[in-house]
Parts: structure tokens; C-alpha cells; sequence
């Protein structure tokens, strides 16, 4: 071997990998392997720079050739598997994967074996499998810097909220904030969690941490003040409100919040519908209905949906996963479902906020099975089935006309509910139309149904727009329809049952009311029977 000339080689290749001029590598590692044939090195440098160029099949061959070298070598196995990996073929990265794992290998492509492994399970949705492996990853770590790793700390995190287990993933948020105090996003993540799991006293100091530590500019003042006005009607009435005040201070800092310079179009329209949702709780229904009917006035447009006011350069990016947010609306919507049950019109709205947007006001990205997110750095998302960035774009732009609608659905929602306490019918009546024609989630399409019939009951008692005959039909109709959405046994079963047994109650049906009853939970039940006597004594009564 001409030494000299192998050494030179090798050290103008290696300046030029550094420097990312990966092609001008691949030659250099070439007159190296001149020299030096069957120099692993040389095949695994040339290989890795062809990987860096997108070029796998040449890089394969140098990779192979590698391993036909030296074939107890794990590393060398490993180099294949992630060039596998990386053009998108899972199945023979986890071959390779698994051969390099049972051969020796250096202790840093040991432990990254088990680093890639994780990804592979986390694209394939076994979180769990990718919880264990990143653990592999750590305890085989001696340097101890993956235990230190903000993102696999947060991604760590991610995985337990897909899981559920906001306690651990709480312990990943509290270690983001130890390693970088001063990052925003760090707090809100543990302020999101402890919420989740209604730890109100700990997440209030979370924010004033956050305005201790983190927030540097008006844009991070704002997006803690929307936490803490969520944080007040959230936790209104429990014990963390000890002076009974958080309704009231949760009202005087969305009326400043809705006003500030701050916070896009979206954002802003979120704000309104909070402080909305707090006067219908306080009683103040004319103020929420001139809130609210501004908003029914201005409803964004479909094409509008999801676009943002542009932003200025410097402003905070404190964006949240978005398995953060569906663990927060998944809170949200277990008390909707104990409201529903309790009654058409309660006056406990102010409780139902729900969390569509980040606590920036942004919406948050809806996607098929897989995301991005989810992908590492370099892969082509295509190859691993995601969709293509035009495709992502039309998703997109549906999920904004989603969210659009449900938004919308939203402010009639609220308007029929406060029309409904005010006994004004007549509004009642138009707005659960509304609610019926133009909702596309379950919830708000039921109770229209709902709604619909129940105003034309009152209207026709009181001699007006309907007879009573119209409106009993329409409840049979209505009942006949909930009838058949419980028979589906889908996800929205629950609430076509409840329905049912409410208005069989509101029809004199009080047997056949207490039998769908027995269906229900205990609480559900409860409150299912405790609602059939009421009716009971409205009907004695009159």
C-alpha cells in the first residue's frame, strides 16, 4: 500500500466531508481505496457521503463491500441499516438494525442503534416500543449526553401524552425546564400537563415561572396572559380558588386580552368566544350576545380559514405539540360529556372552552396517520407512506374549513344557549337550525337535532309558530333519528342515547325515559333520573 498516498487521500477527503462537499469526498475516499482496497474506514466514509447526496444504491456498494471485509462488525451493519433508513425502507433497516444489534460494535453506535429503533416504532405509532428503546438508548449512552438531550426529552414527552400518562410526561417537561430555564415553551408544556391533570396550584406557578424566567417581549407576556385566563376559568370553584375570585379575574383579563394589539384574527376571535362563554357562566347574557353576534356577523371564509395576520420577524415561536393540546381538549370534552347529561341550556358554558390553537392562537396542524413531526431530518416523508407537501397543503387547507365550521357551529351553539336562558324562543329556535345544518362535529350536530325540537315545544306552549301536534311530530322524528345514531354504536352513541331519554322525559315517556337510563353510567344516570322527575313535577305543576 502506498501509505503516503493513502494518508493524503484520506485527509483531503475527510476536510471535504466536513465541509459537506460530499461529492468531492466520495472521490478522495475513491483514490484512498486505491491504495487500500479493503480499508473499512475509506467504504464507510464514501458510503456515509453518498447517503449525505441522497445517492443510496452507489452507497450500498461500499457499505457491502464494508461488511464482506470485516463481517463481525456491527458498525459496519449499522451504516447500512441507516442508509436504509434513510431512503424510506423500514423493513430492511430493521434487518440490518437487528443484525448490527447481536454483533459487536463500538458503545456509540451501540447505544445509537437502540436511538434509531425508537424513530422506526414512533413512525409506526408503537410509542411504547419507542419509550423503551430510547431508554436503551440512555443506559447505553456512558457519555450521558442522550439523558441530557432536549429533544429526545420532548419527544419523550410527546409519547407519553400519546399514551395518556401525563404524569410521566409532566416529568419530561419538568426536566426541559431544569436543562433550558429560559426557553418558553418548556413552562407552557408543564403548565399544559399539570392542567391536564388538574394540578391548578402547580400550574399557577408555572406561569409566574415562566414570567420570571422566560418571557422577554410583549409577545411572550401575551401568550402566558391567555394561559392564565384559561387558568382561572378552568379552575374556577375548585380549591386553588380560594376567594371564589377566578371568575372574575379570568373576566377582567380576557376583556384586556381582547383588545390588546396582540394575537392574530384567529386568535382574537378565540378570545372573544372565551369572554363569551364566561358572561353566559356570570349570568351577563347580553353582553355575550353582542359578542357573540358580532362573531356570527364576521365569520372567517373558507379560504380564510387558517391563515395568519403576518407575523413580526422577532416574534416568539412557543408553539405546543399537538398532543399536548388534543390531551387538554380530551380533558374538556369528559366535563362537556357531564353537561350534556345534565341539560340542554347550562349555565356553566363558561367550563367549555375548547383548545383548538396553540397558546399562541395558531391552529393546530391536522394530518393523516403519520406527520412530519415525526420524521427525522433528511428522510423522505413519501417514502414512509406521509403524504407529499402538496398533498399536506389540501389537508390543510380542509382541516382550516374544519375548524372554520366547528368555530361557526361554536357561536350559534352559544347564541341558541343564551336566547334558551332568556326564554326567548323565537332566537332560540333559529339558532338551533344553525347549530343542526352547519355543525360537523357530532356533539354540536346532535343537539341541534335537539334543540330544534325542544324550541318548537316551548314556542308551540306558548301559542306560537307551531302547533302542538308539529312539535310532537318533530319529536318523534327527532327521537326516531337518535334512535338510529345509538344503533351505529359509534363514538357519538352516548349522545344520541342521552338525548333520547331526555326527551322521552320532556314528553310524558317517564318508563321509557328511566329504561334508557339504565343504560347509562352511574352519574349519567343520576343525572338522567334526577332530570325525569323534574319533568315529572313541571307536568303535576301544570
Amino acid at each position: 500500500m502506498d501509505t503516503k498516498t493513502y494518508k493524503e487521500a484520506i485527509s483531503n477527503a475527510d476536510i471535504a466531508f466536513s465541509n459537506e462537499n460530499f461529492e468531492s469526498a466520495v472521490k478522495w475516499y475513491d483514490k484512498a481505496l486505491e491504495a487500500a482496497p479493503k480499508d473499512v474506514y475509506a467504504l464507510s466514509r464514501a458510503g456515509a457521503s453518498l447517503v449525505a447526496s441522497g445517492k443510496f444504491k452507489k452507497a450500498y456498494h461500499y457499505f457491502q463491500k464494508a461488511i464482506d471485509t470485516e463481517p463481525g462488525n456491527g458498525d459496519n451493519l449499522f451504516n447500512m441499516a441507516n442508509a436504509y433508513f434513510f431512503e424510506g425502507d423500514v423493513s430492511k433497516a430493521m434487518e440490518y438494525y437487528t443484525l448490527a444489534s447481536v454483533k459487536p460494535c463500538s458503545p456509540d453506535v451501540r447505544a445509537r442503534i437502540f436511538y434509531q429503533l425508537a424513530l422506526m416504532c414512533t413512525i409506526k405509532e408503537d410509542y411504547k416500543a419507542a419509550l423503551i428503546n430510547y431508554q436503551k438508548y440512555e443506559d447505553l449512552d456512558k457519555t450521558g449526553a442522550a439523558s441530557l438531550d432536549i429533544d429526545i426529552i420532548t419527544a419523550k414527552l410527546q409519547l407519553y401524552v400519546r399514551l395518556m400518562d401525563f404524569e410521566k410526561a409532566d416529568m419530561c417537561a419538568v426536566k426541559w425546564v431544569a436543562l433550558a430555564p429560559s426557553e418558553l415553551r418548556a413552562y407552557m408544556s408543564h403548565f399544559n400537563l399539570l392542567m391536564a391533570e388538574e394540578k391548578y396550584d402547580e400550574a399557577s406557578q408555572a406561569l409566574d415561572d415562566a414570567v420570571k424566567y422566560a418571557v422577554t417581549d410583549e409577545a411572550g407576556q401575551f401568550a402566558v396572559d391567555v394561559s392564565r385566563a384559561n387558568f382561572y376559568q378552568t379552575a374556577a370553584g375548585s380549591p386553588a380558588d380560594k376567594d371564589g375570585d377566578f371568575n372574575s379575574k379570568a373576566y377582567e383579563l380576557l376583556s384586556e386580552l381582547v383588545v390588546s394589539p396582540l394575537g392574530d384574527i384567529r386568535q382574537k376571535n378565540e378570545l372573544i368566544l372565551s369572554l363569551a362563554e364566561l358572561c353566559i357562566k356570570l349570568d351577563k347574557l347580553d353582553e355575550a350576545i353582542d359578542m357573540l353576534t358580532l362573531l356570527a356577523e364576521k365569520p372567517e371564509t373558507a379560504e380564510n380559514a387558517g391563515k395568519k395576520d403576518a407575523a413580526p420577524e422577532d416574534k416568539a415561536d412557543l408553539t405546543v405539540d399537538p398532543a399536548e393540546i388534543d390531551a387538554l381538549r380530551e380533558q374538556d370534552m369528559q366535563r362537556m360529556d357531564a353537561l350534556i347529561s345534565e341539560g340542554a341550556v347550562s349555565e356553566d358554558l363558561g367550563e367549555l372552552a375548547e383548545v383548538n390553537y396553540d397558546e399562541n392562537g395558531n391552529p393546530v396542524r391536522v394530518y393523516p396517520e403519520g406527520t412530519f413531526d415525526d420524521i427525522p431530518d433528511g428522510l423522505d416523508p413519501v417514502k414512509f407512506g406521509l403524504p407529499t407537501p402538496e398533498k399536506i397543503a389540501e389537508l390543510e387547507k380542509e382541516a382550516a374549513i374544519e375548524n372554520n365550521a366547528e368555530f361557526n357551529a361554536r357561536v350559534n351553539y352559544m347564541l341558541l344557549s343564551c336566547y334558551s336562558a332568556k326564554n326567548d324562543f323565537e332566537k332560540a329556535y333559529e339558532y338551533a337550525v344553525k347549530v343542526k345544518n352547519g355543525a360537523r362535529d357530532g356533539y354540536y350536530s346532535f343537539f341541534g337535532h335537539y334543540a330544534e325540537a325542544f324550541t318548537m315545544l316551548q314556542l308551540a306552549k306558548e301559542g306560537k309558530r307551531f302547533t302542538e301536534k308539529e312539535a310532537l311530530d318533530k319529536y318523534d322524528r327527532e327521537l326516531a333519528y337518535f334512535r338510529n345514531e345509538t344503533i351505529k354504536r359509534n363514538e357519538n352513541s352516548n349522545y344520541a342515547l342521552l338525548f333520547r331519554a331526555r326527551m322521552y322525559a320532556e314528553t310524558g315517556k317517564y318508563d321509557k325515559a328511566a329504561e334508557l337510563a339504565e343504560l347509562l353510567d352511574s352519574d349519567d344516570k343520576a343525572l338522567v333520573e334526577k332530570y325525569i322527575e323534574d319533568c315529572r313535577q313541571d307536568s303535576e305543576k301544570n
